[in-house]
């Protein structure tokens, strides 16, 4: 993990720390370790000490990515998959990912959606007639 960004340790350890009903989740389990790398890939491209809000859509970013790779494994194995939940999980993670920053919103892409002009893509409409 690029460390130069993170610059409070307990910021750090409090994202990979998880307690349920009291009970230390094992961070030793597949699924935990794979949640993990997701995790510090995240912290890596948010490029700052993660706060309080950070940290919860880190996590939410994570497990849902985590979810999602599963699912996808399941079909590149030829496995049926709940594809409306899978749907939701990619829709889910892409809205935590802008939240966090880290995508960018879809954007109208057509002519009518342009904010500026386009010289090349102007230059071939204007030669261009119907046959």
């Amino acid at each position: 993990m690029n460390t130069q960004y993170i610059d409070d340790s307990r910021a750090l350890d409090s994202l990979f720390a998880f307690d349920i009903d009291g009970q230390k989740v094992d961070g030793r389990t597949q699924a935990a370790r794979y949640f993990k790398t997701e995790l510090t890939a995240l912290i890596d491209q948010l490029a700052r000490t993660p706060k309080a809000s950070d940290a919860y859509l880190l996590r939410n970013a994570a497990t849902l990515a985590f979810l999602c790779d599963r699912d996808t494994a399941r079909i590149m194995a030829g496995q049926e998959v709940d594809q409306e939940n899978y749907r939701r999980n990619a829709q889910a993670l892409g809205a935590v990912l802008i939240k966090l920053g880290m995508a960018s919103k879809s954007r109208d892409v057509t002519k009518g959606g342009s904010k500026g002009g386009d010289p090349f893509a102007d230059a071939i409409n204007a030669t261009y007639r119907e046959a």
